[in-house]
C-alpha cells in the first residue's frame, strides 16, 4: 500500500493528485448542470415578470448562488480534478437541482396561469 506523504498533502490536499475524468463524464456533468441552469433561468424570467418585491429579491439571491455554482462546475470540468474537487462538483450540481426545484415551486405559486407553469392535475371521472 502506498502512503500519501505530507508534501503531497500540501500540494494536492487530502484527496490526492488530480486525475483525468472518466470518458464522457465531463460531457454528462456539463449537460446536466446546463439543463438545471436553463430551468433556473426560465423560472427567474417568469418570477421577475409577475412576482412581488420580496419574491424578486429571493429569486435574485437564488439566481446569484446558482450562477456561482454553475461557473464553479464549468471551471472544474475544464481540467483534471482531485477527488475533493469531484465531490465539490457533485455538491454544486445538487445545489443547482434544489434551486431549480425551489424556483419551480415559487413559479407554480406565483404564476399558476403562466404557460410554463404545470397544468393542474385532472380530476378522475367517477
Amino acid at each position: 500500500m502506498q502512503q500519501v506523504q505530507p508534501h503531497e498533502w500540501r500540494r494536492h490536499g487530502f484527496g490526492g493528485p488530480p486525475e483525468p475524468w472518466e470518458p464522457g463524464a465531463q460531457r454528462n456533468l456539463d449537460r446536466l448542470s446546463t439543463s438545471y441552469y436553463v430551468d433556473i433561468l426560465e423560472s427567474r424570467r417568469v418570477l421577475i415578470a409577475c412576482g412581488t418585491d420580496d419574491d424578486r429579491r429571493r429569486v435574485e439571491e437564488l439566481f446569484t448562488t446558482a450562477t456561482r455554482h454553475k461557473h464553479e462546475i464549468d471551471y472544474t470540468l475544464r481540467h483534471w480534478a482531485t477527488p475533493a474537487e469531484r465531490l465539490r462538483v457533485e455538491d454544486r450540481l445538487g445545489s443547482l437541482m434544489r434551486t431549480g426545484i425551489r424556483l419551480r415551486e415559487l413559479r407554480e405559486i406565483s404564476a399558476p396561469d403562466h404557460p410554463l407553469a404545470p397544468a393542474p392535475e385532472p380530476t378522475p371521472a367517477a
